[in-house]
């Protein structure tokens, strides 16, 4: 694998360089251990991934929780098939259910139709779950999901809007939660959390996210870092340190982190 490190504005002043950190996945490379490190794959660049504050659940200490039970109850007319891509019928009806969604919910510019084309295009992601109303059969919604040996990736979802107060978007991400821990995977990963919007994402035994040097399950740590509006480095920043990791940088800078071999 390479890494890039793609440079964004700098703060000579403050002694601010900050990067983008791009990896490159090569023929010989073991994606799973990518993701491992805190990388997601960036969905208009086959085999290229890029670093973020990636969320994900250990589903070996997950079970369902009595709010993802409420959830299952309220969502008992619904229910998904698991499809891989290159057996999915993507037309142009498809493609319209889609594009309504990220209208609605996402705001008109964040998705093109050529980028939802090539979310379904199987270059990047290989399966979807197809969720339907289970009397009349009708398709609501679609769940673009990256699976392999170990780990299932939840990667894009469009469904119904007439359906979100009935928690039709929480049960389609608990619903790959449950078929990948029945299915004996060790995590599922569910993009990145930059937002208290996104807190959605952690009602789930087992989520931990990466901080830059670690998977943390403090969610505590998670919440405090979504509320600073500080602009020193993570790891520059006292108050952090000291309520997190007893005040020592050193300790982390001694055991986490990526080691790189050049």
């Amino acid at each position: 694998m390479k890494l890039f490190f793609s440079e964004l504005p700098a703060n000579y002043s403050r002694y601010h360089f900050p990067y983008q950190v791009w990896l490159l996945k090569e023929d010989q490379d073991n994606v799973e251990k990518i993701y491992e490190n805190g990388f997601l794959p960036i969905r208009s660049l086959p085999n290229v991934f890029y670093l973020s504050r990636s969320l994900r659940v250990d589903l070996d200490q997950f079970a369902v929780s009595s709010e993802n039970r409420r959830i299952l109850k309220k969502t008992a007319d619904f229910e998904a098939d698991l499809i891989p891509l290159t057996e999915f019928v993507y037309n142009a009806e498809v493609q319209k259910f889609c594009k309504e969604y990220v209208n609605q919910r996402l705001g008109r510019n964040l998705f093109s139709t050529a980028s939802i084309r090539s979310i379904f295009s199987g270059r990047i992601f290989n399966y979807v779950f197809v969720f339907k109303k289970v009397l009349t059969q009708e398709n609501v919604g679609y769940a673009v999901c990256f699976i392999s040996g170990n780990i299932l990736q939840y990667a894009h979802a469009f469904y119904d809007v007439q359906y979100f107060k009935d928690n039709l978007g929480a049960r389609m991400m608990l619903e790959a939660v449950i078929w990948a821990k029945k299915s004996r995977k060790k995590f599922v990963y569910l993009g990145t959390c930059y937002e208290p919007e996104a807190l959605y994402k952690t009602e789930f035994r087992g989520v931990e996210f990466f901080n830059g040097f670690r998977w943390s399950n403090n969610l505590d740590e998670l919440k405090t870092l979504l509320t600073q509006s500080s602009d020193e480095y993570l790891l520059k920043r006292e108050e952090f340190l000291k309520r997190f990791y007893q005040g020592d940088l050193q300790f982390i800078l001694n055991k986490y982190g990526v080691r790189v071999n050049f």
